[in-house]
């Protein structure tokens, strides 16, 4: 447990056992904002990794995108090139 947690603890353990009195409501008012402040940091956190693996998974797929576009292009030249290579052989039988 970190000093903040025990810190924390303490402060609600206190807050219960006085919570009518003066320095408990002043306990409250402190202890809102920073409990506030702490799950605000928590779901930042929490949208920070859900972002980090969706932009995982973009790079991942459009690493695979690329690859597919990659093998289609070499298709199309090796494809040219036949053309190519018939239509010479055709031209040259011709003559």
């Amino acid at each position: 447990m970190t000093v903040e947690h025990q810190i924390m603890a303490r402060l609600r353990s206190a807050a219960r056992r006085h919570s009518g009195s003066p320095a408990a409501r002043g306990l409250r008012r402190i202890l809102r904002p920073l409990l506030r402040g702490r799950e605000r940091r928590a779901e930042l956190a929490a949208e920070v990794a859900r972002l980090r693996a969706e932009l995982d998974h973009t790079s991942e797929r459009h690493t695979e995108q690329i690859e597919r576009l990659e093998d289609l292009v070499r298709e199309l030249v090796l494809a040219a090139e036949a053309l190519r290579r018939a239509s010479s052989q055709a031209e040259t039988g011709r003559d």
